[in-house]
């Protein structure tokens, strides 16, 4: 069925897609009919469809403008699509808020950049010469005889804001994994400020975070932070007391304090932490209520109506008290991003936006409409999942995102480089493409499905712009030439793991390997901390947690050697230093991180678990009830940690200044 086909691809339904063994797979039918099925599409409607295509095709050229037009500030021209016949005619486009109008007595001489046939008549897409505009939406009107059309100009800069003049050195964390100075069971935003201190001053330009999203309140031990309740959110549990205006002279929450539970030492009792500081939060909100003052007052006003998009998806009781929370939160955000400048920090805080929401959370809730129905994203196969993989998210419907100018992903990006210097966007590929994972006659079945790529793109480098912000986009993975291309030529920061590159004899491939424009990092929280990768302490793990039997555990043990071995062969190729497998993971650590500060790369991140010598994993992937993930503390305080591995942070900020 051709106008079926037509659909498929105008819908962004994938055709193909390389496998990672190589293999050429092209998508059956039945798996295109159900991935648009879940579009809440009738593949069997053929009016519908036929509807569908005229409007996603030919309608677009019977308009002069689409609702968001992209303009590139450094050539700045607006794509016009007319009716051949009227190119004799006058045109004037109109800007009120720039006070712009652009008059033209005829589109003759303007470059033809397409061209569409319909119903016998030739439609040409002309480039009209523009002004030069600052960065940002703008709305704008334009006349082409007695034709009128509305659109959104999006002058966008050719590349992301950058900080790209030297190679910089950072540290990632787990922000609730940080030592507690007030033993409240859960690192806060004062045990942040204290961190971005401590890094600063041993010569650090950043903290790159895990996401800082919404989670659910009343279901505390879902714990995720890539699985949140809401992502244009922040998660209460983060806020100080002691940063809190509302906590001075509260009796009440002082008499609250003197009944703290005890945390445990080593893993987060989330029940338990929750529901104590959710107490602690009520005494500080009625507070602020009786004794706050006009000025103070009209700041949470002020707060809750520039937020008003991102407060309205709040799915409680009482949304001035859960408003109140975000407040506070944002406000000691900025706080640590304010200190990481004072303490001159070029970038500060990194934040984390992750691929996905709950499907059972406020943010899918409260903008159902924009998603797909009984699609979740995912991965296709590969060599650690066979099967593929369901993350349970739900999917967002390509085409529903243009809904009102695509306000829900500006609103997500703009909310998610507030108050920070950069932005890593998790699974970046997202923004051109997402396997989707649904069922197809009773089995799981799944298939690429392409997103507006330019449209989001231009999203991000116009917030980029506008919040200050540089863009990180990890990348690992299959990811499309024409991403990577995208990403290289938008100045967006690609995302190295060490681990993860190698050649085709397995080797670790050399430092020079890393590209200059990139964020390089040995691991992240999917992978064991190096103490534990280097003593095969993750693989007792397992075992004792039962994800592995004796004899998987024998031959994951034996295929560890020989990755240790090649890492051993990689720092003998760049120093000619000699170690052996006995040789102590803190020696081993050190010298694979000097081996890869002098990568070209400007953006090295070491963690803050391998600088506390940690052996547990922060996460293991594939599992969720079997092992305490996201839960892990730190040893000690992050001053400790810090001051403990001076000379070795000293050595490489010495190499990355050389």
């Amino acid at each position: 069925m051709q106008s079926l086909a037509q659909l498929f691809y105008l819908h962004g339904i994938g055709y193909e897609y390389t496998k990672y063994t190589g293999e050429h797979v092209v998508f059956d039918e039945s798996t295109r009919r159900s991935a648009l099925s879940c579009c809440g599409i009738d593949c069997t409607d053929t009016d519908t469809i036929n509807q569908l295509n005229f409007a996603l095709d030919a309608g677009t050229w019977l308009t002069l403008l689409p609702n968001v037009s992209l303009v590139e500030s450094d050539e700045p021209f607006l794509r016009v699509r007319v009716d051949e016949r009227l190119l004799s005619r006058g045109c004037e486009l109109r800007l009120p808020s720039l006070d712009i109008v652009v008059s033209r007595e005829n589109l003759h001489e303007l470059s033809v950049t397409g061209d569409y046939r319909f119903n016998d008549i030739r439609y040409l897409e002309v480039a009209l010469p523009l002004p030069d505009m600052p960065i940002g939406y703008h709305d704008a009107v334009i006349t082409v005889a007695d034709q009128e059309a509305h659109s959104e100009l999006w002058i966008m800069p050719k590349q992301c804001f950058t900080v790209d003049d030297k190679k910089r050195l950072g540290v990632s964390i787990q922000l609730y994994s940080l030592f507690n100075a007030h033993g409240l069971g859960i690192g806060d935003f004062a045990d942040l400020a204290s961190l971005m201190r401590e890094a600063a001053a041993n010569g650090m330009d950043y903290i790159l975070l895990n996401p800082l999203h919404l989670l659910f309140e009343h279901s505390p031990e879902r714990a995720s932070p890539y699985s949140p309740n809401s992502r244009a959110l922040l998660n209460p549990l983060y806020i100080a007391l002691s940063l809190c205006e509302d906590a001075k002279d509260n009796l009440a929450l002082e008499k609250l304090l003197n009944e703290k539970p005890q945390g445990t030492d080593t893993y987060i009792d989330y029940t338990s932490v929750s529901d104590f500081k959710y107490q602690l939060f009520s005494c500080l909100y009625h507070h602020f209520r009786e004794t706050a003052s006009v000025e103070r007052k009209a700041q949470f006003e002020a707060f809750c109506l520039t937020h008003k998009h991102s407060l309205a998806t709040l799915v409680v009781g009482d949304n001035e008290y859960a408003s109140y929370l975000q407040w506070q939160a944002h406000l000691q955000l900025n706080l640590c991003q304010q200190i990481a400048n004072e303490c001159g920090m070029d970038i500060g805080l990194i934040n984390d936006l992750a691929v996905g929401c709950a499907g059972d959370g406020s943010e899918y809730r409260s903008q159902d409409e924009l998603f797909s129905h009984g699609a979740n994203v995912g991965a296709p196969p590969d060599p650690w999942a066979e099967q593929g993989q369901n993350w349970g998210l739900p999917a967002l419907n390509p085409q529903k995102l243009s809904k009102d100018n695509f306000a829900f992903y500006r609103s997500l990006i703009r909310a998610n480089m507030e108050d920070v210097g950069g932005l890593r966007i998790d699974h970046v590929m997202a923004i051109r493409r997402l396997w989707w994972c649904f069922d197809n006659q009773g089995q799981q079945d799944g298939c690429y499905v392409y997103y507006p790529f330019e449209h989001l793109l231009a999203i991000l480098k116009i917030e980029s712009h506008l919040n200050q912000c540089v863009v990180i986009g990890e990348d690992l993975g299959v990811v499309p030439t024409e991403v990577r291309d995208a990403l290289k030529s938008s100045a967006i920061y690609s995302n190295g793991l060490f681990y993860f590159e190698k050649d085709h004899n397995g080797e670790f491939l050399a430092s020079e390997h890393f590209a200059s424009h990139s964020l390089l990092m040995i691991a992240n929280h999917d992978v064991p901390p190096f103490n534990g990768w280097w003593t095969g302490h993750d693989i007792t793990v397992k075992q004792q947690y039962s994800l592995v039997d004796e004899a998987q555990s024998n031959a994951l043990l034996e295929a560890r050697k020989i990755e240790k071995q090649r890492m051993l062969n990689f720092i003998m190729r760049e120093t000619s230093q000699q170690l052996t497998l006995d040789t102590e993971a803190s020696v081993v650590y050190q010298a694979l991180a000097c081996c890869l500060a002098a990568a070209p790369a400007r953006l090295f991140t070491i963690q803050i678990d391998d600088l506390d010598q940690q052996i547990l994993p922060v996460n293991i992937p594939g599992t969720d009830k079997e092992y305490p993930n996201w839960r892990r503390l730190l040893s000690r305080p992050t001053q400790q940690i810090m001051h403990s591995q001076q000379s070795f942070l000293a050595s490489l900020i010495s190499i990355r200044n050389q």
